[in-house]
């Protein structure tokens, strides 16, 4: 039987197996794999897991870096039952070890002893691992059975508690938004599509999964700290046809082609960007260069990767007056946007208000963490039936008559860092937490290669602390998006009589 789009993405994997079994699956440093030998090496893996003891609701370590093992290790979780929790390899261990605990996780994948024995030590647990290196499974081991509505994988977001928010995104709502995201893109078994995004980060499966679907092939690239201008003969030689990129990373290639003037590969027939604010005279510099169309999406980890995305007619891209802000567009097929008021009325037509995600695209909540999700999931007053939810973006956007939706900041105290979303809240707790530190207060600063963040923290009297050593403290227990690229050491902070704190009396940062 067929797949629908309502059938789990990894049944949908192992259908186009059947389809293609000798066409490119992942092309990668260390190698390439057809769609037979991916599905096989996935089987190999999803059968240990099970001897294991992993199922369905258990979530398992993706414990392996980008290309072949990624991929193999994603697919073999999801064959065994079980969810993938997607982290940063590269945390401090005393991350890792807080994640692996939110999430209740005992089973790894790794791609040897070796590593595996790496991942015990640094997380201080006893993990049930699977190899990724397994060629194929001692007997038939059938994908599992999965039910729509379990649990597909878990990613973590910054929490304003001080504590990462576990996002748990069910298999129904990841299903929808493949199918959607896939016909968006126009993707086909011909294309070849980048994997530039890191694996802890959820825009990776929106690059790898789609295409998987689809029977196109995934290409690793090694280092994707690259500039544009070295990305192009890869790009160039892998013929790849689509591309997924940061919009800051994005925009600093649109002005390097502007600067330097030259023709992109002949494959490249679509450029998908996201992650963060971008800005029109970019697309107008892009367009009016020739270069291929772009998308321009938006999207949070609750709302299953991507929501709305934005693709100007002409006539749009001319009526720009200046340097606004790249509009966040229209939802997804599946996807309402409601603009609504504090009193969760909707909003007039351009008036502001705050945007609201709801339909198939929304995660089941956050792991583990009832009191929380209902805090950020809550009733959906325009649903079509009972038990409808919504989740409240904390983005405040205004929508003109017939127009696309248009971001005008954040409601709270979220802010987008190197495309990762960082409460301010969790980025103080932190600082907060080390014992010279009485007061502190941390905000984004606008810098040249984009927002920064800044702290300015008052010190116990006596203290011999110096911004670099409170940096490399912070380093050592949080990833560097998270940690203050400038610190700025106070008696005190300057604060009203009323106890709240005056920022325009904060001096200003030095920034790097």
């Amino acid at each position: 039987m067929s797949p629908t789009e309502t059938t789990p993405v990894p049944l949908r994997i192992a259908h186009r197996a059947g389809l293609t079994p000798e066409a490119t699956a992942v092309r990668a440093p260390e190698g390439e794999l057809t769609y037979r030998q991916f599905d096989r090496r996935a089987r190999a893996v999803a059968e240990e897991l099970r001897a294991a003891g992993a199922g369905p609701e258990d979530t398992v370590l993706l414990g392996v870096r980008r290309g072949v093992h990624w991929a193999v290790g994603l697919l073999g979780i999801w064959y065994a039952g079980a969810a993938p929790l997607l982290v940063d390899l590269d945390a401090p261990d005393e991350r890792l070890r807080t994640l692996l605990r939110a999430a209740g996780t005992r089973h790894a994948v790794a791609p040897d002893t070796y590593a595996a024995a790496t991942l015990q030590r640094r997380t201080g647990s006893e993990l049930f691992w699977a190899s990724t290196t397994t060629a194929a499974p001692t007997s038939a081991v059938p994908p599992a059975d999965i039910a729509p509505g379990s649990l597909a994988y878990v990613l973590f977001t910054s929490g304003s508690t001080g504590q990462p928010k576990p996002v748990a995104v069910g298999h129904a709502g990841l299903a929808a938004q493949v199918a959607t995201l896939a016909e968006r893109y126009g993707l086909t078994e011909q294309d070849a599509v980048l994997q530039f995004a890191a694996p802890a980060f959820d825009v990776s499966l929106e690059e790898a999964l789609p295409t998987w679907c689809t029977g196109g092939a995934a290409v690793f690239v090694k280092d994707n700290v690259l500039s544009p201008a070295e990305l192009e003969p890869f790009l160039a030689a892998e013929r790849i046809s689509v591309v997924n990129l940061p919009t800051p990373y994005w925009s600093q290639w649109a002005k390097d082609l502007e600067r330097a003037p030259r023709p992109l590969p002949s494959a490249l027939r679509r450029v998908v960007i996201g992650s963060d604010a971008g800005r029109t005279a970019d697309l107008t510099r892009w367009t009016t260069a020739g270069h291929p169309p772009v998308i321009s999406c938006y999207g949070l980890t609750e709302s299953t990767i991507t929501a709305t995305s934005y693709e100007p007619a002409p006539a749009e891209l001319a009526a720009f007056t200046g340097d606004e802000l790249i509009p966040l567009g229209e939802p997804l097929a599946g996807v309402r946007a409601y603009v609504l008021d504090e009193e969760l009325r909707e909003a007039p037509p351009g008036a502001a208000g705050e945007l609201y995600l709801a339909g198939s695209c929304l995660a089941r909540g956050y792991h583990g963490r009832p009191g929380l999700t209902s805090e950020r999931f809550v009733a959906d007053p325009f649903a079509d039936a009972p038990g409808g939810r919504m989740y409240r973006t904390g983005d405040r956007v205004t929508r003109a008559p017939g127009g696309p939706l248009v971001f005008l900041g954040r409601a709270d105290d979220q802010v987008k860092i190197r495309g990762h979303r960082v409460e301010l809240k969790e980025v103080e707790a932190a600082v907060a937490a080390h014992p010279d530190i009485v007061d502190v207060v941390v905000r984004a600063v606008a810098a040249a290669g984009g927002p920064q963040l800044a702290a300015w923290a008052a010190v116990t009297a006596g203290s011999t602390l110096t911004p670099d050593e409170l940096r490399r403290h912070l380093l050592a227990t949080m990833p560097g998006y998270l940690v203050p690229a400038v610190v700025t050491l106070m008696e005190r902070l300057p604060r009203t009589p009323g106890g709240k704190l005056d920022p325009k009396a904060l001096p200003a940062p030095a920034l790097r």
